[in-house]
């Protein structure tokens, strides 16, 4: 047994039961969402035809484009203060995660 394991388990001494349940679970959800990461990456790198992608995502076709109109952007905003706004946080260099 590592020290790190030695170390991680004398540190989940103090934690109730339910608690342990708890970290049980996380790390269990964690491990299957690894695999699932490793079993997508080995999809993307082996590659897949158009025709494969097609069956597996099944898109819809889009016949009109009206169908495909949002309507999102708040009329108390136009669109010039938003494009101002864009342009001032780039020249401050300011990225979107610092918002």
């Amino acid at each position: 047994m590592t020290s790190q394991l030695e170390a991680a388990i004398a540190a989940i001494q103090p934690l109730t039961n339910t608690e342990r349940q708890q970290l049980m679970q996380i790390l269990a959800s964690r491990s299957s969402i690894l695999d699932e990461l490793q079993d997508l990456s080995s999809q993307f790198q082996e590659g897949a035809s158009l025709e494969q992608l097609r069956a597996q995502q099944q898109p819809k076709t889009v016949k009109n484009l009206a169908e495909l109109k949002a309507d999102f952007w708040p009329p108390e905003d136009s669109i010039e203060d938003f494009l101002d706004f864009l342009s001032k946080t780039r020249r401050d260099g300011v990225s979107v995660h610092q918002l």
